[in-house]
């Protein structure tokens, strides 16, 4: 029944209609101009034959609104045939709305309803303005032309608006999509992000000790740790293409900070000591007393510090880092250098995504990140973040 419907709705259902239509005022205009003497034309073929040719167009009108009415009204002073109007000045009104072309024409055709049109163009008005015709002059063009005129101006304004409810429900779905496909991507961003925030830092770490203990004297333990590194190694290539599948490279994720830990600026500083106690060697200049600073602020200083310490490791291992946080101006500068480290026999997998993580939270936090090699050889974090939130 749906199918049925909106094929009537369409282009092949509406010239049906129009067709049964103008077969139907066809054989009433046929009939009419049997009795009718107000037209140019005297009855006969020829007058028939117009009015066949004034209801056939009719089969038209929804594309040619303008001319079918005009023909109409045409057929009305030839034939005197009324009806093909009323079809025309409604379809009209219903296409056209309040034009210019729709108050013309349909005065036009309320004009040829009240005039006699005799044969040599002898025009004078069909009823008498005294008595009864009087009536007639006033309810003949507002039945004839007055009512299918405001009919369709009616229906015109109803399908306009069910046509905008429809386009206004097509576009909020469509928006509902676009929302829907977007929260999957900052999902699988966010995931991402903790993957590598979370395990593979802490897979770095397991491999960077491992490596430090293949040079053990020790035969036994230099095989279990070499294992241990090729293992760690081979989860970070592994966690690299999962991590290249779930991050689009041009997220920007507002909301994506992961919610367990929620690290300070105190658990960022005991990275410090957990460097320390893995065998690097890290000077660190701290304040007495740790500043207050947003929790975005903070996670993005703890980031900055365990991304920038476990590239030392895996980077330049035997270097020398200096870690500095320094409050001063309304403003929190974190600096963390690694000097030239020593060369490495098997090359250490990358994430790839260390450096443009630290920056987007960086960014996200309100700061600024400069990150490249030192002007003394090694590597340089530099960033700056404001203290009151942005």
């Amino acid at each position: 029944m749906k199918k049925f419907v909106s094929w009537l709705d369409g282009p092949h259902g509406t010239l049906l209609r129009d067709a049964v239509v103008a077969a139907f005022v066809g054989w009433l205009t046929v009939s009419e101009a049997h009795s009718s003497s107000y037209g140019l034309l005297p009855d006969g073929p020829a007058a028939i034959a117009v009015a066949v040719v004034g209801s056939a167009v009719l089969v038209v009108r929804t594309r040619f609104p303008c001319t079918v009415a005009l023909l109409a009204t045409l057929v009305q002073v030839f034939d005197g045939a009324f009806v093909p109007i009323v079809f025309a000045v409604y379809t009209l009104a219903v296409k056209w709305g309040t034009t210019r072309a729709t108050w013309l024409i349909s005065a036009w055709s309320a004009m040829a309803l009240l005039l006699p049109w005799r044969p040599g163009f002898q025009l004078s008005f069909a009823y008498r303005f005294d008595g009864p015709d009087v009536l007639l002059v006033l309810v003949v063009p507002l039945v004839m032309v007055g009512f299918p005129l405001l009919l369709g101006l009616w229906v015109g304004q109803r399908r306009q608006l069910v046509a905008s409810l429809r386009d206004r429900a097509r576009q909020a779905e469509l928006e509902r999509d676009m929302l829907a496909v977007k929260a999957v991507a900052d999902e699988r961003t966010r995931i991402a992000r903790e993957l590598h925030d979370v395990v593979a830092h802490r897979v770095s770490q397991i491999t960077v000790q491992a490596g430090a203990y293949t040079m053990s004297s020790n035969t036994e333990t230099a095989e279990f740790a070499e294992s241990i590194r090729k293992t760690g190694a081979a989860a970070m290539e592994e966690l690299r293409e999962l991590l290249g599948v779930l991050r689009r490279e041009d997220a920007e994720d507002g909301d994506a900070a992961p919610k367990h830990p929620q690290p300070t600026l105190a658990a960022a500083c005991e990275l410090i000591t957990e460097a320390t106690a893995a065998g690097q060697h890290v000077r660190a200049d701290l304040p007495d007393k740790l500043p207050e600073v947003p929790g975005t602020t903070a996670r993005a200083v703890y980031w900055l510090l365990h991304e920038s310490l476990i590239n030392a490791g895996k980077h330049a291992p035997g270097s020398d880092i200096s870690v500095s946080l320094r409050d001063h101006d309304g403003q929190l500068d974190v600096r963390v250098a690694n000097s030239v480290g020593l060369p490495r026999a098997t090359p250490v997998p990358r994430s790839g995504f260390g450096l443009i993580g630290m920056r987007e939270r960086v960014v996200l936090s309100g700061g600024t990140l400069a990150a490249g090699p030192a002007p003394g050889g090694g590597f340089e974090v530099a960033a700056t973040f404001p203290k009151e939130p942005r």
